[in-house]
């Protein structure tokens, strides 16, 4: 007996929810790229002390600087708390599909496959919200500690200026 299955059929499995699913993954990945770009030493530190120097209030641009820093890591942590939800909810979805299916067919006899197909679907959607929310939470906690890091790297160029 063959029990694996390919992405194709995990992907029909799971129904419309991997739509959502893939775009916080590919939302998700996107952030990565740009907050490993956008969080480099230089771009943050060179960046901010310009915007620094020429604002008519210093301590208020650094605030605003700070805060934008930490406003883009945040992304991550929604996309790490959504992603589980709409996990779940196809997980609810599939077990009312199952469920059902064997109400409405009762009088024929409860078929394995209706059940299989409805729990399929809480399997695998559940499977994908976690595969996109982990690795979320991961780099949420690595780019809030590198911007904190930035930040605190700023404050001290800027209390030297």
């Amino acid at each position: 007996m063959n029990t694996t299955i390919t992405f194709e059929q995990a992907w029909n499995y799971g129904g419309p929810l991997m739509w959502v699913l893939a775009f916080f993954s590919v939302m998700e990945l996107t952030l990565i790229l740009y907050l490993w770009v956008s969080q480099r030493r230089g771009a943050v530190v060179t960046d901010g002390l310009r915007r620094i120097r020429a604002a008519k209030d210093p301590a208020a641009e650094g605030g605003r600087i700070a805060a934008s820093l930490m406003a883009s890591v945040d992304w991550l942590a929604d996309i790490a708390a959504i992603a589980p939800l709409v996990g779940l909810l196809g997980t609810v979805l599939g077990m009312f599909q199952a469920f059902g299916g064997i109400a409405a067919d009762v009088t024929a006899g409860a078929k394995p496959l209706v059940l299989a197909q409805g729990v399929s679907q809480a399997i695998v959607t559940t499977i994908f919200g976690l595969v996109v929310a982990i690795p979320a939470l991961l780099f949420h906690a690595i780019f809030r500690r590198r911007a904190g890091r930035r930040i605190a790297e700023l404050e001290e160029r800027a209390d030297e200026v």
